[in-house]
């Protein structure tokens, strides 16, 4: 069944979809919505098996896209969409799995242990999207997902030493921004 606002208005190619987007086109955002929802619903899904949340990661990426239309890099919109969806999963993942490890562990941790894991999780996270756009979608497609540098390359339409500079850079950049949290990584990870 056909969505009463794609019949009213035309059907854009790939190429038109991204340059409409970023022009703020509603209708091009809303073919993208039709054509990719189910797909992109079908990859969480069989990842997560739980309906509401593959619901949630759809919607989430498919909010992002409109929200960051003007600055995303997209240049293959099936690969970013993909993509975008699978780093959601692991995501939504990880929440799951700080939830089960954080009650798994409690006995194990002290209240300040746990405060410290906490901050620096939400430390990295935050150095992480401060990183620049290409350089920070170059790491995370790298250390999240676990591409590698040629599909990182492929899907970015950069050359592969270009990825290895960005993860390079991210990397050092991230180094240099945690260094005062060192001695909690070292008591974190000695567990």
């Amino acid at each position: 069944m056909r969505n009463h606002i794609m019949t009213t208005h035309p059907q854009y190619s790939k190429e038109e979809l991204v340059l409409l987007l970023r022009s703020g086109n509603e209708h091009a955002f809303n073919q993208i919505y039709t054509l990719y929802w189910r797909k992109l619903y079908a990859l969480a899904y069989q990842r997560l098996r739980n309906k509401q949340a593959a619901e949630d990661v759809v919607q989430e990426v498919l909010a992002g896209v409109w929200q960051r239309r003007t600055t995303s890099l997209i240049n293959n919109l099936e690969a970013y969409l993909a993509t975008a969806t699978r780093y959601a999963v692991i995501r939504q993942l990880g929440k799951e799995h700080a939830v089960t490890t954080e009650t798994e562990q409690a006995s194990d941790l002290t209240t300040d242990e746990m405060h410290d894991t906490r901050l620096l999780w939400h430390t990295l996270q935050k150095e992480i999207h401060k990183l620049p756009e290409k350089c920070r979608l170059v790491f995370q497609y790298s250390r999240e997902l676990g591409l590698t540098n040629k599909e990182i390359a492929d899907s970015l339409d950069i050359s592969q030493k270009a990825v290895e500079k960005h993860i390079t850079k991210a990397i050092r950049a991230l180094r240099d921004h945690l260094k005062l949290f060192s001695f909690y990584v070292i008591k974190i990870f000695s567990f």
